[in-house]
């Protein structure tokens, strides 16, 4: 038995020696190759884990990563590399399967010695893991009551430090900290994040917070989301996905502005664009396109969601994020400027790490989704003579489509002609960024060409460069952050949007003769001879802000931001001869060519100060500011013609006729002083003071200076003891409120004094000058009273996230221009209209972690947004110009018009309510008031993961009226020779008592123009909108980590992306987004890339 035990024994030790001579073979196969000066031990650890696909594993009360070592190894053993790095630190490691467990090797216990009983001054600071300092975090000598708090860079002191203290570091939302600094001066805390939506960072005005501890209405939008888009305005990455912002898509060629509304419309008539700041640098929404000459195709920025949209001067790859503020407690701090909401943009910045180099290339091609359903040759004769049958007329010589002249078996579908190619998007990024603990860097380049798919050789290019480079100094009391950013856009497109030419008639002549050359006959104008003519724009968009900080004192920092913007456009509309039929070759007059030049650039400088304190049980946050602000713009509008050549075109110089349309340059200043108090007790209850005095150059004397402030509080009850036990799935719960004043100065410079303007006319050689406005220097600040409620709540430890807030917003003091009668030469005066506009509203969203394992992962994200808006007040409203506007009582997005009352039996036409029976249709028979804006809208996400593929479906959904496309195109088929929809082929008026939804087909009589003219002005045009889009699905795999190791990169993942896939919608025009008739709808676009990182 004995013997028995001694052999088993002996088959043990056998046993174990082979396992640790088998390790240490294994450990020494494994080979380091490393080179590094004054490095952290950190990143040399992560080095050798990159190495060896192993883990470090260990507790940093017993190892100092953030030691500073210096390291040479060429093929070493990774042994002998460990034994190097820890021997002599006493630290002793263990290798078992892919982990190396390291200890501190215990010492023996002695008495304590003279210097464990000194004290001393301790300095640090407190950073996430990448690098970015935590405002707030606690830290305690465990034991005792001493503590302190980081400031706004992060740093602290405790004074009194005993040599074997334990320092304990906290910060909610992160994993606490416990160490030993040893006798150490200085320490370097570095927390990693708890995983949770709800400690994510949110950026709000002039500082951070977390979604836990916010008091305000915030919703952030991330890189990962706009990045999955193939889009070049990253404004429309947004649609659907933030509740409250509603983005309307008006057109889907390149570069073209859309309509934004944050919580609905405030101003009747001015300025309801949200409050943009790039980078801490105000962004102005308005489109650089001249009013003087328009913008081709996009249209001229006089009217709204048109001309060039300025977002697009920015790259969607280079912005990290997209904070949208809402209620008065987030908006308040910027004052007059908040009144519709702020949306705050931030790129790309550098991370601690070493350089890595990320690049991403795709590219696609996009068509439109939806075509209408028009009359072909034969139907369209069939109904043009039956016109003219109704009429009791014969075609006249004029009427080409059916008298003879044009080919009647002839067929030309114009929606594939004009709007039926693909237009192509390349898109390629490429960035490197790295850097230390105290240095880091990013400098980013981009450059992307989309098409269109009209004919002819149109797209949009652009190039950008984005460089960001921030620094902290040693010892922790000066911190820079600089960023500047360069955009170059050059657009060439159409004079015209060619989709508003897609109902030409069916029979017309064919575009090319039969030599391929553009068919120029007498009797048809060839809408291609609209691809020799181009609106072309130059577009250059410069920002650039530093941002300097210093500790001046234990929780008191001075800070201060210079930024600036410039934005200049440069653009021509060229017709060349060529454009037209040969017989005009002659006529030099036909050359013309409009110039137009706009130039914006602005300065801010904002210097703060920030005090973080500890205080009880609780932590005070004050922020004071000030703001310097001047923006200056100038535009001018040439038109020239009777060019010698085409060639000759762009030189303005060989001209025979130049004529100034029109020059502006106003300059524009803004000063404000602002403020906030932020108290956090027990991380359980928080209150926001805000307060802003601004002044602005857009008011008469007296006027300038307004005053606007906040409060915010919340609580979060899901902490309370009483919460916590009888509620066990609640995890997170708080309720919020806030209430508060913003402004609105959104109106044209100068509008308080009396201008003048060139008449661009000489008299007896001499220029004059007119009169352009009428002076009022009473008017102030358009004000809006915003008050919100809100409850966010988690379940079941936040797997379920939901949150819900209700919202009244009421603006007062209306900024208007106040029509005038014409015996005052003057067609409108600013002034302050004492009318009242709400918007109420429901916003909720619902975050849902349904499936969380280790290969497989579904997460659910939905928003909803129901919004609504009422006229309450209007003082004397019947006897003012907006009598015919507006209606108390009914949202102020609508419009009064005729009641439609059908097609008339006995004669077949469209027939509307004479309310007073005088036999004429005028003002007072407008008695329909009909809104035309969203019941509701939202979005539907969900994001699959499987190992290393991805999928992510975004559904966007909108409840809402428009106004029927049919209005905006010919009263019949034939009318002016266009086409017409075959919906109407078996729902006419052919015979008398007939109930027909369309009148009589007609040649064009004044009785049946007449009476479309008063369908097209009654409620009959407003239809149901609404349409469920899936909006965006993206599909991407990467490639396995063990496979990149291999060949050292970091990342690679191959990616297919597409946008506006699908439509579900009972409107029957081309797009139930865009609306309005015959406009280019947005693209279904298909990319497909690749996305690596080294």
């Amino acid at each position: 038995m004995k013997k028995l035990l001694r052999n088993r024994l002996l088959l043990l030790l056998m046993l174990l020696r082979f396992c640790v001579y088998a390790q240490a073979q294994d450990s020494n196969d494994q080979r380091i190759t490393l080179l590094a000066g004054n490095a952290s031990l950190s990143s040399v650890l992560k080095n050798i884990e990159h190495q060896t696909n192993k883990r470090f594993n260990y507790s940093e009360n017993e190892v100092n990563i953030n030691e500073k070592v210096n390291v040479n190894y060429n093929e070493a053993p990774l042994n002998q590399v460990l034994g190097q790095l820890f021997s002599a630190k006493g630290i002793s490691w263990r290798m078992i399967d892919d982990g190396i467990y390291l200890r501190k090797e215990a010492r023996k216990e002695s008495s304590p010695s003279k210097d464990s009983l000194n004290v001393y001054l301790l300095r640090g600071r407190v950073t996430d893991e990448e690098g970015q300092p935590l405002v707030g975090a606690t830290i305690l000598v465990k034991g005792t009551s001493a503590g302190a708090v980081a400031d706004a860079e992060g740093r602290f002191t405790l004074a009194g430090i005993p040599h074997n203290a334990v320092i304990r570091v906290s910060f909610t939302s992160y994993e606490a900290s416990e160490m030993v600094p040893g006798g150490r001066r200085s320490l370097d805390v570095v927390l990693k994040k708890k995983i949770g939506s709800l400690d994510e960072t949110v950026v709000i005005g002039y500082g951070t917070t977390t979604k836990r501890f916010n008091t305000g209405a915030v919703s952030t939008v991330k890189a990962d989301v706009i990045e999955s888009q193939p889009v070049t305005d990253p404004l429309l990455a947004l649609q659907g996905r933030v509740p409250g912002l509603y983005i309307a898509q008006n057109s889907g060629i390149p570069g073209a502005a859309s309509v934004v509304r944050l919580r609905g419309q405030n101003s009747i008539s001015n300025g309801n664009d949200p409050f943009y700041i790039v980078d801490g640098v105000p962004y102005s929404p308005t489109s650089s396109t001249s009013t003087f000459i328009g913008g081709g195709a996009v249209g001229s920025p006089t009217s709204q969601g048109s001309g060039l949209s300025p977002f697009n001067f920015l790259n969607p790859s280079d912005i990290e994020r997209i904070d949208v503020l809402k209620d008065a407690d987030a908006t308040a701090i910027y004052g007059s400027r908040g009144a519709n909401g702020v949306i705050l943009i931030t790129t790309k910045k550098g991370k601690p790490g070493k350089t890595r180099l990320d690049v991403n290339a795709s590219y696609g091609g996009g068509k439109v989704a939806n075509k209408l359903s028009l009359l072909n040759t034969p139907q369209y004769l069939k109904m043009r003579k039956e016109g003219f049958i109704n009429d009791g007329k014969k075609p006249s010589a004029r009427d080409y489509d059916v008298n003879g002249t044009w080919d009647s078996t002839s067929y030309t579908d114009w929606q594939k002609s004009l709007i039926g190619g693909t237009a192509t998007f390349t898109n390629v990024q490429a960035g490197i960024s790295g850097g230390s603990g105290n240095t880091q860097f990013a400098l980013r380049g981009g450059y992307s060409n989309q098409s269109t798919v009209f004919p002819g050789n149109y797209n949009d290019r652009k190039a950008s460069v984005l460089f960001n480079v921030t620094h902290r100094s040693t010892n922790e009391r000066f911190h820079a952050d600089i960023t500047a950013s360069y955009l170059n856009d050059k657009s060439i497109l159409p004079q015209i949007d060619f989709t508003s030419l897609i109902t030409l008639a069916p029979d017309a002549p064919p575009i090319y003769d039969s030599l391929g050359n553009l068919n120029w006959a007498k009797t048809f104008v060839n809408p291609l001879g609209n691809t020799k003519k181009k609106a072309q724009a130059i577009s250059e968009n410069l920002i650039g802000n530093v941002e300097l900080s210093y500790l001046l004192l234990p929780g008191l920092t001075a800070k201060s931001s210079f930024g600036y913007n410039r934005l200049q456009t440069d653009q021509t509309i060229q017709t060349p001869i060529t454009a037209f039929p040969p017989t005009t070759i002659d006529n030099s007059a036909k050359r013309e060519n409009y110039y137009g030049g706009t130039n914006s650039s602005g300065w801010l400088i904002e210097p703060q100060l920030n005090y973080i304190k500890k205080i009880a049980a609780g932590t005070l946050t004050v922020l004071l500011g000030a703001t310097f602000q001047q923006n200056n713009s100038n535009s001018m509008g040439t038109y020239a013609n009777d060019f010698t050549s085409d060639a000759a075109i762009t030189n303005i110089a060989a001209a025979k006729n130049i004529r100034i349309m029109g020059v502006d340059y106003a300059t524009y200043k803004y000063n404000a002083i602002f403020g906030r108090i932020n108290y956090e007790w027990k991380e359980k209850y928080v209150l926001n003071l805000t307060t802003r005095r601004d002044g602005s150059s857009r008011f008469g004397p007296g006027k300038q200076f307004g005053n606007f402030g906040a409060i915010g509080a919340a609580w979060i009850f899901s902490d309370e003891n009483w919460i916590k036990g009888n509620l066990p799935f609640l995890s997170f719960g708080k309720i919020r409120a806030s209430y508060g004043t913003t402004g609105n100065d959104q109106i044209g410079n100068y509008q308080y004094l009396s201008t003048y303007s060139n008449t661009y006319d000489s008299y007896q050689g001499l220029i004059g000058l007119a009169p352009t406005r009428i002076p009022n220097s009473d008017f102030g600040w358009e004000q809006v009273r915003k008050i919100e409620v809100g409850l966010e709540t988690g379940f079941l430890k936040d797997q379920i996230l939901f949150n819900i807030d209700f919202y009244r917003n009421r603006s007062s003091n209306q900024l208007v221009g106040y029509s005038l009668p014409t015996t005052t030469g003057f067609s409108s005066v600013q002034y302050n209209l004492p009318a009242l506009v709400q918007n109420t509203g429901m916003e909720a969203d619902l975050h849902v972690e349904a499936i969380h394992t280790r290969s497989l992962n579904w997460r659910i994200g939905a928003n909803i947004s129901v919004p609504r808006n009422k006229l309450l007040k209007y003082p004397a409203l019947e006897a003012s110009s907006d009598n015919f506007s507006y209606v108390i009582g009914q949202s102020i997005l609508g419009r009064k018009l005729l009641e439609y009352t059908g097609v008339d039996p006995q004669t077949g036409v469209y027939t509307v309510r004479d309310v007073n029976n005088d036999n004429n249709i005028d003002r007072s028979d407008y008695i329909k008031y009909k809104t035309i804006t969203q019941q509701y809208f939202g979005g539907i996400q969900n994001s699959f993961s499987y190992k290393g593929f991805q999928l992510d479906i975004f559904i966007q959904y909108v409840k809402q009226n428009a106004y029927d496309y049919s209005s905006n195109i010919a009263s019949g088929p034939g009318v002016n020779n266009k086409n017409f929809p075959t919906d109407i082929v078996d729902k006419v008026w052919r015979s008398k008592g007939d109930h027909a939804e369309y009148q009589k087909i007609s040649s064009g009589t004044n009785e049946t123009a007449q009476a479309s003219s008063y369908r097209s002005e009654s409620d009959a045009i407003v239809v149901d909108a609404s349409f469920i889009r899936l909006k965006n699905v993206m599909l991407s795999y990467a490639i396995p980590q063990k496979i990149l190791n291999k060949i050292s990169i970091q990342d690679i993942r191959f990616y297919v992306q597409g946008q506006n896939l699908m439509t579900f919608t009972s409107y029957v025009g081309l797009d139930p987004e865009s609306q309005g008739g015959l406009t280019l709808p947005p693209l279904r676009m298909i990319t497909g890339g690749i996305k690596l990182s080294l």
